[in-house]
């Protein structure tokens, strides 16, 4: 089901679309129940999609903040999340094809919390491994790898992704480290 601002259909307000398979996660959202998502049953997952544009990331990194703070996740872990979303949408988004959608999942596992994030793209390196970004994105997460797969007969361009992950370090895991 789509989701769309209170001045939808004018053209300011972003439309996503929000798919969970994530027990509570997005309850409050308009969702529909999906093992789509490519994570195993007994995971939880939330994938939302929005139009590929700049003025889109505060909307991506509210998602997925509130979604890792619901998962109990400490605050820094939550702050490296957002940035590391932030950077790899922004090289996604910049890279993109007319009119791409922007896809992100979330993946829920009880060690770690991992982020996949991919669009449509023009031909050309979106993850140049030599530049200020990558580095970036190395050491705000635990794991990062990046995935191409061909455009089909009816789309445009090529599918460009980037997988991440980060270990679960809750809250509680923190405070009780930190004394």
């Amino acid at each position: 089901m789509d989701v769309e601002g209170p001045r939808a259909g004018i053209g300011c307000a972003p439309m996503i679309r929000v798919i969970s398979n994530a027990g509570n996660v997005g309850r409050d959202m308009t969702e529909t129940d999906s093992m789509e998502s490519g994570s195993h049953a007994a995971d939880q997952s939330l994938t939302f999609q929005i139009a590929a544009r700049l003025d889109n990331l505060a909307m991506i990194r509210t998602v997925v903040g509130a979604a890792a703070t619901f998962e109990d996740i400490d605050i820094d872990t939550v702050a490296d999340l957002k940035l590391a979303t932030d950077e790899a949408c922004t090289r996604l988004i910049r890279a993109s094809v007319s009119e791409a959608t922007l896809t992100v999942r979330l993946d829920f596992h009880s060690d770690r919390l991992g982020i996949v994030a991919s669009a449509q793209c023009l031909p050309g390196d979106v993850f140049p491994i030599d530049s200020f970004s990558w580095h970036v994105l190395r050491s705000l997460v635990d794991h990062i790898e990046v995935f191409e797969r061909d455009r089909s007969a009816d789309e445009t361009g090529r599918t460009v992704g980037v997988t991440m992950s980060t270990g679960r370090r809750t809250a509680a895991a923190v405070h009780v480290a930190h004394g």
